[in-house]
């Protein structure tokens, strides 16, 4: 039974992979494609025809990379659906002017942004969160395992203390999150999905974890502060994978409480 159960989570794994693998494959073929076609246009508009300004806009950069970023992270990422939104509700407002009055423009967005971050934690967050469990061959994951976290013109500070952690989500809009994972452990891989838009993200996590980004950042970026350890210190069962988007705003790594 034990044997079965191991077969079933290592194929589940290894097809998951495969999925992400293939995913990439094809978000950066789309982003190549996109940038080809936008050197054509910028060519076509230097030769002297005629190309709709709006078309070479920031805004439609936006979509551009918020539609590459839901295919990268197969539709379920809330940083790509803003993207669209905030460049798609700009658009508009250039093409159909007395459509949408400008000052409602931001406040539009902000409640299209509050939908999206409800959609997401009743959605998908519960699909990840009841992947794990059915994944799990132990007993249920304890409510610390997987951290839900989002800050909304706000700030929002946790910490953990699971010696199972799982993975979180943390969602920043206008606002702050600080996770403190400096007393938390976990063996193989663990999982922090991030949606940081015009906000900030605080990682506090041991110098020892080792830390591969698959971030999409726009505008943003993250950084690394923790003390360097050599190669041979850093420990090979834990891997951190930070996913996610970043807008207009920044992650950092810490080390230290």
């Amino acid at each position: 039974m034990e044997k079965r159960r191991r077969f079933k989570k290592e194929f589940f794994e290894q097809f998951m992979d495969e999925n992400w693998q293939k995913r990439q494959r094809t978000s950066k073929i789309v982003a190549g494609l996109i940038i080809i076609l936008a050197g054509a246009l910028v060519l076509v508009k230097q030769m002297g025809f005629f190309v709709p300004h709006w078309i070479l806009s920031w805004k439609m950069l936006l979509v551009a990379i918020g539609f590459v970023t839901l295919i990268k992270h197969n539709f379920k990422n809330t940083g790509g659906y803003i993207m669209i939104l905030v460049g798609a509700t700009f658009l508009l407002h250039e093409l159909v002017p007395f459509w949408i009055n400008p000052k409602f423009i931001w406040p539009l967005i902000i409640i299209g942004i509050g939908v999206l971050m409800i959609a997401k934690t009743l959605v998908f967050d519960q699909k990840k969160k009841s992947g794990l469990n059915s994944s799990s061959t132990m007993d249920d994951l304890h409510s610390e395992d997987f951290i839900q976290a989002g800050a909304f013109f706000g700030g929002v500070t946790k910490n953990v203390f699971s010696k199972n952690f799982k993975g979180a989500s943390v969602s920043c809009v206008f606002g702050g999150t600080e996770i403190n994972l400096m007393q938390a452990d976990f063996e193989g891989e663990a999982v922090v999905d991030i949606t940081c838009i015009f906000g900030g993200a605080t990682l506090i996590i041991p110098a020892d974890w080792k830390v591969k980004s698959d971030l999409t950042s726009v505008f943003g970026g993250i950084e690394d502060k923790r003390v360097l350890l050599p190669q041979d210190l850093m420990s090979e069962s834990k891997l951190l994978i930070l996913k996610g988007t970043c807008v207009f705003g920044g992650i950092e790594l810490h080390g230290y409480e």
